[in-house]
């Protein structure tokens, strides 16, 4: 009985490694993405601890918390925008792992189909076998059965 082989088994295993790859990275950028939104709640908290200046001070003084509310709130806005191409870059690479896994699960049902093909082909041999026996046994007992 001669042993199924599919002949495309390298290509299917550089696709799932390819596959490997695109899950990395999309688990990657998931993460940097996670981890910019943190960084927005973050400077988000930093500016609300600031606070508007109260009361008689000198101009320096006024400068000087207005500039740290300014840096804060524009603190907020750069972290909200690293957050926005965090997630451009989520999604770039969930549709590169969905192409990998597209070539993938191809490859399987290949690979799957021509496993059911082999199969049925070598129970044909089986059965091809069988009845080149039994007439071969039958020839022999001779056609009146002896």
């Amino acid at each position: 009985m001669k042993r199924f082989r599919f002949r495309l088994d390298q290509v299917l295993r550089v696709r799932r490694l390819q596959l490997d790859q695109a899950k990395a990275a999309l688990l990657g950028a998931n993460r940097d993405a996670h981890l910019a939104a943190a960084r927005v709640e973050e400077r988000l908290t930093e500016y609300a601890t600031r606070s508007f200046p109260s009361g008689a001070q000198t101009y320096e003084s006024f400068e000087r918390h207005l500039f740290l509310l300014d840096a804060a709130a524009g603190a907020v806005d750069v972290a909200r925008y690293d957050h926005r191409a965090a997630l451009a870059v989520v999604e770039e690479k969930r549709g590169e792992w969905a192409v990998a896994q597209r070539r993938v699960s191809a490859l399987e049902r290949l690979e799957e189909r021509r496993r059911t093909e082999h199969q049925i082909e070598m129970r044909r041999d089986e059965d091809r076998l069988v009845d080149d026996l039994v007439v071969a046994r039958f020839n022999r007992s001779g056609p009146g059965g002896n």
